[in-house]
């Protein structure tokens, strides 16, 4: 896996002239006002379900259809995607491998699997490539099965050309502030997701969105490099526009750090495109950030497994360890990119022990 530095820089600008960005299309039609009927979100769950999601995770995916009233990636599509330090998920018959590839074939395995959580969900999606694919648009929406052919022909093309994720990223968040009433008076925010191995060749990111910094946005940064210079890059943008930013390495790096932190869990690829998907939660926001207390993790397992709230922990142990092996006992194993095999979503030993020692370091 890739190992991620923590240290911060401020961002370096460039001087190179900034590359065009396709215009914005028209959102008025692809976002309807009605809320989705109890229909709607059962379809979407069964989709969730054929996909590999536990009923937990589809749960969150359907509210975050209601929470987000506009989606965005930005994806990088420049000739240093071609490098051959990527890793993404294959199935061989029954079981399933990271194997290596470039970081383009890494980029275009989660842009297609957003494209499939968007066409499950309902939840238009919008896909800007950085530089103009030799096969399918550069720009296109993503709101059903039917949208998924574009796709696919754009993610087919081999990555050229250079970086201009300021002209990109500038032109989405031009899009949310002409759409910041209609988003308010929803109770909504916009979801962009970045995914991208560089640093802007068009100018300087964080000073381009400064002021965008207010935006009702939530920010997705998936990494496909470990090159410190762009990681610290990253995370200098995150610091100096105090916005809603997460930063995501590979599922590899990622379930690492969830590992370290939280043994007890097991980091599958189902979580992991939901968070690149922009679905949030505030617990999903510490799991590799910190250990996290008996209640978080109460909470983790929940999101997870769903189903009724899960006793307190800290006042029925047996009874919560319980409740969780049982609803285990109903779901498929997931993959475990650590051991590169399916295992429980949760550990319960491991998770006894981490629920009793964050009770032992509270008291």
């Amino acid at each position: 896996g890739r190992e991620r530095a923590r240290h911060v820089r401020p961002p370096t600008p460039t001087s190179r002239p900034p590359m065009s960005a396709p215009a914005p299309p028209a959102y008025a039609s692809l976002y309807p006002t009605a809320p989705t009927s109890p229909a709607d979100d059962a379809a979407a769950r069964q989709a969730l379900a054929r996909q590999g999601f536990p009923p937990g995770l589809q749960a969150a995916a359907v509210r975050s259809r209601a929470a987000f009233g506009a989606r965005y990636w930005i994806v990088d599509n420049s000739g240093s995607m071609s490098l051959p330090d990527g890793k993404r998920l294959v199935a061989a018959g029954a079981s399933e491998r990271l194997v290596a590839c470039t970081r383009w074939q890494e980029a275009t395995q989660a842009a297609l699997h957003a494209g499939e959580l968007a066409a499950a969900l309902g939840a238009p999606t919008e896909f800007r490539f950085l530089n103009a694919p030799a096969s399918g648009p550069q720009s296109l929406t993503v709101a059903g099965p039917e949208d998924l052919p574009a796709l696919r022909a754009a993610c087919e093309s081999e990555p050229s050309g250079g970086t201009p994720l300021c002209a990109h990223a500038v032109a989405v968040a031009t899009d949310i502030a002409a759409r910041r009433a209609e988003l308010a008076a929803r109770g909504q925010r916009a979801s962009v997701t970045i995914v991208s191995d560089g640093l802007p060749s068009d100018g300087d990111l964080a000073a381009a969105l400064q002021p965008f910094a207010s935006l009702p946005m939530w920010i997705v940064v998936r990494l496909c490099t470990n090159e410190e210079e762009v990681v610290n890059f990253w995370n200098g943008v995150d610091a100096q526009l105090e916005c809603d930013m997460d930063v995501l390495d590979d599922l590899e790096g990622e379930a690492a750090e969830v590992c370290s932190l939280n043994p007890w869990l097991t980091y599958a690829p189902e979580l992991h495109r939901l968070r690149e998907f922009g679905v949030r939660d505030r617990v999903l926001d510490l799991v590799d950030e910190r250990s996290l207390t008996g209640l978080e993790a109460k909470a983790v397992v929940e999101l997870i497994l769903g189903g009724d709230a899960l006793p307190e922990p800290e006042v029925d142990l047996e009874g919560f360890m319980s409740e969780v092996h049982r609803r285990l006992a109903d779901l498929p194993l997931a993959f475990d990119p650590r051991r590169q095999r399916r295992a429980p979503w949760v550990d319960v030993r491991a998770l006894r022990r981490a629920v009793r020692q964050a009770s032992c370091a509270v008291a």
